[in-house]
């Protein structure tokens, strides 16, 4: 592409900022670098930014997590500075075709399966949201970007148009980051935004929400669905069918993979994309049926005296949590809290209160979670102030046949850095307290 920027500010240097650096570094432009965190200013550092300093940029590229609402944001727009977001930049440096997947829940198991059907026959990496920024791959010589897409990389981005654009689901999540729900949704739908009649677009049949809203989407379109058929993928009697070409045909029996039957959506999905880049039925088989969910979703970590551990303390949104209790049975102790992103929990109570056998609400949200169960008359609640104290109350309360599910629906920032460090921690307090009791 043609780079005619002369003056950049990189904000946010964590992995996404210094890929970026990277990146410019090697086309030979000149950047600064602005962290708040950072404690040093000079030598190209800033840790604090005016209209002054602003005004010897000419592009500013935002780490995910800075938001546009963020007040030196529209300082800079309003003084006509170009923002976008790593992930747009990114883009501009790229020339391999990119298969982007968003959605509420099952981005990272998405993209992980996709990148792992493609490579089987192409040469393939997986990058954004699932840890390597997109600008990672600048010269890397590679058929295909498998690219797992944020709300918050969406929020910035203007020309990224995928080859293939994936939207698995859309349910209320961050509207701490956004504002409204109605943004949120905004931000996700930005990844069709560029579509035409030769993109081509992979959607959820069965979510609501993602149907109403792609209606007018000019591209070529393929669904998922485990209740209806449809021109895509989707499940009939226990078996995965596909029809692609007007021929439907059974792919495989649902049976071959109980592995990922937390995942159906994602399994379907991956299947899709594999059938349309034309890759050999048995491959995609063996990849899926091998196929390793990562760590902090949905893992059974301990089974002990007839009680069942899970951890999927990457459920940081109700909908996540709502779709880990329809894959269980009764007699759940459910873990609930954390840092609250300003979701609604009464969906939780209402859909499955009856299935749930007591809650015990933790941290920062632990208030809000109690009002809600109030609110829909469920009683069996109790409050934790600490993640310690709640895994210990539920191990406490714990008998044969229940199952202890650590499915948060909030943050991880009360008390720790992330949600994988949430999942190792509860692995850890239970070795700890299963120790004491043996």
């Amino acid at each position: 592409m043609n780079f005619d920027y002369k003056n950049i500010l990189i904000m946010g240097y964590g992995k996404s900022g210094k890929a970026v650096e990277e990146i410019l570094k090697k086309i030979n432009v000149s950047y600064k670098i602005y962290d708040k965190n950072h404690k040093l200013n000079g030598g190209g550092y800033y840790s604090k930014l005016n209209r002054k300093i602003l005004s010897q940029f000419d592009l500013i590229v935002v780490s995910p997590g800075v938001s546009i609402y963020d007040k030196k944001i529209v300082m800079a727009e309003k003084m006509g500075i170009k923002v976008v977001g790593e992930l747009e930049f990114g883009y501009w440096f790229t020339s391999s075709p990119v298969i982007a997947i968003t959605g509420t829940n099952g981005k990272t198991t998405t993209t992980s399966l996709i990148n792992s059907i493609v490579s089987t026959t192409y040469t393939s990496g997986a990058f954004g949201n699932i840890g390597e920024p997109l600008s990672v791959a600048y010269n890397q010589k590679l058929d295909y970007l498998v690219c797992e897409v944020s709300s918050f990389q969406l929020e910035s981005t203007y020309s990224f148009k995928p080859y293939i654009s994936i939207l698995l689901n859309i349910a209320e999540d961050h509207i701490d980051r956004h504002k409204t729900f109605d943004n949120y949704i905004k931000c996700k739908l930005g990844l069709l935004k560029n579509c035409t009649e030769k993109s081509i677009v992979i959607l959820n049949a069965d979510d609501k929400i993602v149907m109403e809203k792609t209606m007018s989407i000019k591209a070529k379109k393929y669904y998922i669905s485990k209740f209806k058929k449809v021109k895509g993928v989707y499940i009939v009697n226990e078996q995965i069918y596909i029809n692609v070409s007007g021929t439907p045909q059974v792919f495989m029996d649902l049976k071959e993979i109980d592995n990922l039957n937390y995942f159906i959506d994602d399994v379907l999905a991956s299947i899709l994309v594999g059938i349309i880049m034309k890759i050999d039925k048995e491959k995609i088989i063996s990849t899926i049926k091998n196929f390793q969910i990562a760590p902090h979703r949905m893992n059974l970590v301990l089974e002990k005296r007839g009680v069942k551990y899970i951890d999927d303390s990457k459920s940081t949104n109700v909908h996540s949590v709502v779709n880990a209790l329809s894959k269980l049975k009764d007699n759940i102790i459910l873990l609930l809290g954390g840092e609250d992103k300003n979701l609604n929990f009464d969906e939780i109570f209402v859909k499955f209160g009856e299935k749930i056998n007591s809650v015990i609400a933790f941290g920062g949200a632990r208030k809000k979670v109690y009002k809600s169960a109030m609110k829909c008359k469920f009683k069996n609640i109790k409050m934790c102030k600490t993640f310690y104290e709640a895994v210990k109350t539920a191990y406490e309360l714990a008998k044969e046949n229940n199952t202890v599910l650590l499915s948060p629906a909030c943050a991880s920032f009360d008390e720790f850095n992330s949600y994988s460090e949430r999942g190792e921690k509860f692995v850890g307090i239970l070795k700890e307290l299963t120790n004491a009791k043996s």
